[in-house]
């Protein structure tokens, strides 16, 4: 095992784990079967409103950044020619 294929397999190892918290993080566009009777879990003001978006699009960004390099990894990777 080569040092090149350690470093780079645990950079991609932890990419997964960290979009993969960033994607559970963020919450669902839609309110299910709820929305339809009105019920709602938080008041709906303009701060709280505003407030989820700007963490959903932060989250949203943040996982955007996160597959690219991650892509990039991997295809390090392949085009270095590091196997098995």
């Amino acid at each position: 095992m080569t040092l090149t294929k350690i470093i780079l397999g645990s950079v991609i190892l932890v990419l997964c784990v960290v979009t993969i918290i960033c994607i559970s993080a963020q919450q669902g566009k839609s309110n299910g079967l709820g929305a339809m009777a009105g019920a709602s879990s938080e008041m709906d003001t303009f701060f709280n409103k505003n407030k989820s978006r700007t963490k959903d699009s932060i989250l949203a960004k943040i996982t955007v950044v996160l597959t690219i390099i991650l892509v990039v990894c991997i295809l390090a990777i392949n085009y270095t020619g590091i196997t098995g």
